[in-house]
């Protein structure tokens, strides 16, 4: 796997709330990225059990207002525009062909003083890049434009503090598992302090960043239109620890449960958060991550939303009953629809229809499946209330946010966040 690294700036700036320490100071970096071969968040069946490398998470770190002139600061820089996400549709490992990145960064200082740090902008090796010139975000919308209803549901809570996030992006970094691990917040211009919002987390595919999922989800847009605070974490060298997949994140078997537990944490002492509404999706290899977290984290997670990957923890063995949403390629060979050994590596996948047979299983779904739109499948007589669905699309590949039906993924899976808050 070809990899083209590049370094994308860090603004890091102190929590103010709860008993963060006060950080500052921005730098400014240019990153470009680049696509590669392909490599997926499947696995092989039979690692049960929580990962280790555990350790208690150290102060969080934030980018807000950090006191005195942090309130003040503002980020100016680009998004980062490379990272052309790869479909794999025309045969295995599916590579991408090359992106453009745009300059990252340029953040104002925040705080007294404080180091600038990095985060490494790898070449994507399962990020789809159906768009050769690198913006997918632009393609996504021209194919499949968003609605512009705005979330009406009142918040169920309310918080007496004070944000001590910006509007915009918000790069943070907090100390977990022996590990300085890093994440973007985005704060919705729009949100009011003191009510309390939905929180989603977007996790990108092995090779790729948190920049390159926050341009190509189409999440951001969504956020803005319904009043919700994303997060976009940045994986151990672009990896998430399925069990059995992915790169150094498997290998040294880090924590990645516990870093988005963790995560939840800071998130919610910087900023007004539900906790009745956090969700969890992402692309690939985070999507096999997504997975994971609804086994093994359904004590803080509402429900997921995998995107072309499918359930490979094992054993499964949620805390309660939690919704699940799968959107899948019909024709996606980095990881096979119908399952299997599949991929550049060979890797074992149970198949899209497996995998929902499995979570109507762990769910104990009842009765047959309903249509409730084109393309999906549900089980809705679950215990506890919850729902099972598989979208399947046709002529579409790997990478389903830029599909071949203009299905737009946030959309259809916010629909089924709103319906499954934790009970």
């Amino acid at each position: 796997m070809m990899r083209n690294a590049g370094i994308v700036g860090l603004l890091v700036v102190a929590l103010n709330a709860c008993g963060s320490q006060n950080a500052g100071g921005g730098g400014a970096a240019t990153g470009s990225a680049a696509t590669g071969g392909a490599t997926s968040g499947g696995g092989v069946r039979g690692t049960g059990g929580r990962s280790g490398d555990g350790g208690a998470a150290g102060a969080s770190v934030v980018a807000g207002s950090g006191g005195g002139a942090g309130a003040g600061s503002s980020e100016t820089g680009g998004r980062l525009g490379s990272g052309g996400r790869s479909d794999s549709g025309g045969g295995a490992g599916g590579a991408g062909t090359s992106g453009r990145g745009g300059a990252v960064g340029m953040g104002g200082e925040t705080g007294n003083g404080g180091a600038s740090g990095q985060i490494d902008a790898r070449a994507p090796s399962d990020v789809p890049a159906s768009n050769p010139s690198g913006d997918a975000s632009v393609a996504k919308d021209v194919a499949a434009p968003q609605s512009d209803a705005v979330d009406t549901k009142p918040a169920t809570s309310t918080c007496s503090g004070t944000s001590t996030l910006k509007a915009g992006d918000n790069k943070a970094t907090l100390q977990f598992g022996g590990r300085t691990r890093s994440y973007v917040v985005y704060v919705p211009s729009a949100i009011k302090s003191g009510t309390a919002v939905p929180l989603v987390f977007d996790f990108h595919g092995h090779g790729a960043n948190a920049a390159q999922e926050e341009s190509s989800s189409g999440w951001k847009k969504k956020a803005d239109q319904v009043g919700l605070i994303m997060v976009y974490p940045d994986g151990v060298d672009s990896s998430w620890n399925v069990g059995n997949c992915c790169g150094l994140a498997m290998s040294e078997k880090v924590d990645d449960v516990g870093f988005t537990k963790a995560m939840i944490e800071a998130v919610s002492k910087a900023a007004c958060i539900d906790p009745k509404r956090v969700y969890a999706t992402g692309m690939s290899n985070g999507a096999g991550f997504v997975h994971r977290l609804g086994c093994e984290a359904a004590d803080v997670i509402a429900a997921i939303a995998p995107a072309s990957a499918d359930l490979v923890t094992d054993p499964c063995t949620p805390a309660r009953p939690i919704s699940v949403l799968a959107v899948r390629g019909l024709a996606d060979t980095m990881v096979a629809y119908e399952g299997g050994k599949t991929g550049s590596t060979g890797w074992n996948d149970p198949g899209a229809k497996a995998s929902l047979d499995l979570w109507k299983k762990i769910d104990q779904c009842t009765g047959s499946t309903t249509t409730p739109r084109q393309y999906c499948e549900s089980y809705t007589q679950c215990s506890g209330g919850v729902e099972d669905t598989l979208c399947s699309l046709p002529d579409t590949g790997h990478d389903t946010y830029n599909n071949a039906v203009n299905m737009n993924v946030p959309d259809v899976v916010w629909e089924m966040f709103q319906r499954q808050p934790m009970p």
